[in-house]
């Protein structure tokens, strides 16, 4: 089995600031035990049991969402007025998710989200 922090290229470890592919070495990333001698590797249930899973994306919903860290994960924890936006905790950065697109937030609309919540057009047809 795979590295559990190792997701479609990039190092997702919570000791990590952000996901990045600097530290990921595709022998030991990908191997069946290596992985656990890397200095960003944690063991899931630690960090879950001490973290507990409020906020947490699952791995089933992780799945379903399909985040690309390049493009959706966010170092800050977002803060927007918007009762339609979820925040996930996310391999050590963050994921927002509107409920009115039904879909994750890129970084851009992030930024968006939290300066300009209030005149948010789709806002006012949920």
């Amino acid at each position: 089995m795979p590295c559990p922090w190792y997701r479609m290229g990039y190092c997702t470890s919570p000791r990590l600031r952000a996901p990045t592919a600097a530290v990921v070495s595709a022998e030991r990333c990908a191997s069946d035990a290596d992985y656990r001698s890397c200095e960003y590797y944690v063991e899931e249930e630690g960090e879950r049991g001490r973290r507990g899973l409020e906020g947490h994306l699952r791995p089933a919903v992780a799945q379903q969402l399909r985040p690309y860290p390049p493009i959706h994960v966010v170092s800050h924890r977002p803060r927007s007025g918007c009762p339609h936006m979820k925040v996930y905790d996310y391999g050590g950065g963050y994921l927002a998710y509107c409920n009115v697109l039904g879909r994750l937030l890129t970084k851009s609309e992030v930024r968006t989200c939290e300066d300009y919540w209030s005149t948010c057009p789709l806002r006012h047809y949920a």
